[in-house]
């Protein structure tokens, strides 16, 4: 009798329990997406209130001022930076979106430092029971975690996309499909 092969090698399920120690590290981060096959990370930001494209785009802005602020300041060039916004009622969605090589710890705490800043209660938080007592009262070794984290996250044998959200007081993390390449219809 054989066994049944898993359909999700281990380093995947590993990948899910980084990026729920994400999530939980960062509660300002509404979700987060690692996508291997063009080696970024996309971040999203809930905002409790319509931003209108004025706004979105000065949002655009001061983020990018930023990041190239802050990449001038540690001496390092970022490949990869996309921010982009939806609104609907009351609420917005910013994604920003950036290389997986160059995005470090500090960014993520500048960014999410910047969001909460910015909109102070409306930025939409995770409730703070998800957090991990141990790692709240060592915040060396919640920034360990966030390190091993994105390390894992560059390293090339990921290749599956995942995304985590926030769902009630814990996260959810799916496997996104590969989409199949389609064949050119004949003429």
């Amino acid at each position: 009798m054989t066994t049944p092969k898993s359909r999700a090698p281990s380093e995947n399920a590993d990948a899910v329990g980084l990026i729920v120690a994400l999530l939980e590290r960062f509660p300002e981060v509404a979700s987060l997406g690692s996508h291997p096959a063009q080696g970024t990370l996309t971040l999203s930001f809930a905002v409790r209130k319509r931003l209108d494209k004025t706004a979105q785009n000065a949002l655009r802005e001061l983020v990018v001022e930023h990041v190239e602020s802050f990449s001038e300041l540690l001496a390092a060039q970022y490949e990869r930076l996309d921010i982009s916004a939806e609104s609907d009622d009351g609420v917005t969605f910013v994604r920003v979106t950036r290389d997986v090589r160059s995005v470090t710890r500090e960014e993520l705490q500048m960014l999410t430092a910047l969001f909460a800043q910015r909109f102070g209660d409306a930025l939409i938080k995770s409730p703070s029971a998800v957090v991990d007592e141990a790692l709240e009262e060592d915040p060396a070794a919640a920034d360990d975690l966030v390190e091993f984290a994105l390390e894992a996250l560059r390293d090339p044998v990921q290749q599956r996309s995942l995304v985590g959200f926030r769902e009630e007081q814990g996260a959810m993390v799916y496997f996104v499909p590969a989409r199949k390449k389609a064949k050119a219809r004949r003429r």
